[in-house]
Parts: C-alpha cells; structure tokens; sequence
C-alpha cells in the first residue's frame, strides 16, 4: 500500500481506519510520519500505541502511551494501551498502576476494567476483586471480548492450581510408598498391597494430571499456603494409613506419613512463594482484547 503524507487530524483519521481493518504496519507508518510533524499530537502517539500492540511492539508501544500521557496526564485510553503492554511482556505491577488509573478517568471503560481485574489477579491474587471487576466489565458491556477472555484464562488457571495442588498430595505418597515397599518387603507379605496400591494410584493420579502441572509454569497457578498445607496433610494421612496397614506398627506409619508431608511441603511452599514474588502469568487471559476498538 502507498502511502501519503496527510495533516493533522486526516492523518490520524485515516490510521484509524487502518487498525480497524488489523492493518497494522501501513498504521504505524502513517502515524510515525504523521508524527515528525505533529510531536505534540496526543492523540496520534495513543494510536500509534494501539498499532504497535497490533505488531506485537510492546516496548515500542509503551514509549507511544508514555508520550500521549505527558502530552495529555487525563488520557484513559492511553492508560490503557500501555497497561496492555505491559501486560503483555509480564510487567504486571506497572500494568497494575495504568489500569487502576485507567479505571479512574473512566470507570465504565470495560477494556481497562478488564485489565485492572488481571491484574489484580496476577499481582495480588485476589480472586474476589477480580470477579467483582470482571462483573462490572460485562455489566457495561455484556460482550466484551477481554473481560470473557479473563475469565477464561481465570478458569484455566484455577484447573492447574487443582492440578499442582492434587500432585503436591500424589507425589510424595508414590515416593515415600513405593520407595518404602522395595526398602522393607519383598513382596512375600500379603500386607504389602496397602503400600503398593495407594502407590500405584498415586503414579496413575501423576500421569493424568501431567498435561495441567506441565505447564504451569507458563500459567501459574494461584497455589496459596493453605492449599499447601492441605495437600501435604492429605499425603501424610494416606502414607501413614497405608504403612499402617503393611506393617501394623505405629512409628514405622508415623515416619512415613511424616515423611510426605515434609516432601509435599518442600515441594509445595517455593511454588506458592514463586507465585506471590513474580505475580501469576496471564499471557493468555484476556488474549482477546479488541484492539479494532480504538478511540
């Protein structure tokens, strides 16, 4: 496409009708010569910032939303923009301060609501904040692409977190079992099936929960202390129940169930802390976001 150079307002004008149409870079272009000329255009630095997330330019488009905020400190849709390049390059405590300001000079913006309720989220972990933003997003706008997109991302997480904390309570129970079954009997006991079926159980629950605790990492779960600490107590119930019932000897059962719950609780606390140092990973919620919404 051939570009020309317009003025002022016919510039940004017709970049707007680039981004609706996704096309991203002929916008950027026009907007940046547009630019040259026009520095102190608040409004073309907010659309370039629009553009350049549709390219996938977060960095670049935090500069544009930077410069469209000194230009113009009461701009909301600016505030957004660059909330959702930060978002989008997981910089959730800066993304955390545009929304909330965003929400502040527009509080019915569904877009920043949205944002704002991620964000939350991902730096808090507030679940009850973010269900009340999310709600006030769909009450303004009950087909809104970003706040349905969270909510989205919400659910997936809150499966791996099940997922994370269900393996917290397998694994260390198929550790310390298994280990213990080859360590004290060599399978002449019939008593043996309590270690070596709760066991195998706990493997099998591991192997089907792999896909979710996979990649958690990339989403991380919400893993809170309490259902640590609830996944470790149900390891120590079912290993000390079980060496109980392969070997009818009280300590032997207390050593064991104390043992998983050490495992568990070993494995488990670094996660929940990873999780409340670095914010939990929204890459994909919210993916959505209508960008063609441009102001």
């Amino acid at each position: 496409m051939q570009l020309e150079s317009g003025n002022g307002d016919d510039a940004v004008a017709r970049a707007r009708e680039l981004v609706l149409a996704k096309q991203f870079e002929p916008a950027v272009a026009l907007l940046r010569e547009h630019l040259t000329t026009h520095p102190d255009d608040g409004v073309g630095w907010r659309r370039l910032a629009g553009a350049l997330i549709g390219l996938d330019e977060e960095a670049a488009a935090v500069g544009a939303a930077s410069r469209a905020i000194e230009i113009n400190p009461e701009d909301a849709v600016a505030y957004r923009y660059r909330a959702l390049a930060h978002q989008q390059i997981s910089r959730y405590r800066e993304s955390y301060v545009d929304a909330k300001r965003a929400v502040e000079l527009a509080p019915d913006d569904h877009e920043a609501l949205s944002l704002l309720a991620l964000n939350v989220l991902a730096v808090g972990r507030d679940t009850a904040r973010f269900k009340e933003l999310i709600q006030r997003a769909l009450t303004v706008n009950p087909d809104s692409a970003t706040a349905r997109g969270a909510l989205k991302g919400y659910r997936e997480i809150q499966r791996r977190t099940v997922a994370v904390a269900a393996s917290l309570a397998a694994f260390p129970v198929a550790v310390v079992l298994l280990c213990g079954w080859f360590a004290v009997d060599t399978g002449r006991s019939s008593d043996a099936r309590w270690m070596i079926w709760p066991g195998i159980v706990a493997v099998t629950a591991m192997v089907v929960l792999a896909p979710l605790t996979r990649s958690a990492g990339r989403v991380f779960p919400t893993l809170t202390l309490t259902q640590v600490s609830t996944a470790a107590i149900a390891a120590g119930v079912i290993a000390a129940g079980a060496g109980y019932g392969a070997t009818r000897a009280v300590p032997a059962a207390a050593a064991l169930g104390l043992l998983s719950v050490a495992i568990s609780g070993l494995s488990g606390i670094p996660l929940s802390r990873r999780g409340a140092r670095k914010g939990t990973s929204l890459h994909h919620a919210g993916s959505e976001t209508d960008l063609s919404r441009v102001s």
